[in-house]
């Protein structure tokens, strides 16, 4: 253990009285006064850009992590159905019918989901979502694609010859004996 002996440092002597428009201590590398303040965006600053610019990169940006946003349930709803079977109960039918409804929902709202982020604010411009628009419809359309899907494993989609026999016309015969 320590016997008592303690360290004092003296800061005093670093700190002077400034003159008159100079400063006596240096700011930190890296500090700047006009962001500190406010008076300067430090988006703008770091990216050259002006706050438009910088409004609408990051609105860009939010749309893509919005169209993205659909792709992170697929896995989910994968491990559902997994996990729900292929036998039709009426838990694998719920789970099913979620996985179809859920991408139409989707697409049908698509205006409403990016209308926030196209809107123009302060600015004047108007911003073009058409990639993000295109990639969140494409992404709702391979959920959209699994349920069909899923609901060929169940067996509830008429893909068999023998799934259509009541639209083959009866054979008409030409004599019957009896």
């Amino acid at each position: 253990m320590a016997s008592g002996n303690k360290v004092y440092a003296d800061f005093t002597s670093l700190v002077g009285k400034p003159s008159r428009g100079s400063k006596s201590v240096v700011d930190p590398f890296g500090y700047d006064q006009a962001i500190a303040s406010g008076s300067v965006s430090s988006m703008s600053l770091a990216h050259g850009k002006t706050d438009e610019e910088g409004d609408m990169a990051l609105r860009a940006k939010k749309a893509w992590e919005v169209a993205m946003g659909p792709g992170k349930t697929l896995p989910m709803q994968a491990f559902m159905a997994w996990m729900s079977g292929t036998g039709v109960s009426i838990f694998s039918i719920l789970i099913t019918g979620m996985i179809l409804m859920t991408p139409v929902k989707t697409i049908m709202s698509t205006q409403q989901t990016f209308a926030p982020l196209e809107r123009a604010g302060k600015s004047a411009k108007k911003l073009d979502l058409t990639m993000q628009k295109a990639a969140f419809v494409a992404i709702n359309i391979a959920g959209l694609i699994f349920g069909v899907y899923r609901l060929s494993l169940m067996g509830l989609l008429p893909t068999a010859s023998s799934d259509w026999l009541s639209f083959i016309p009866a054979k008409q015969y030409m004599e019957f004996s009896a």
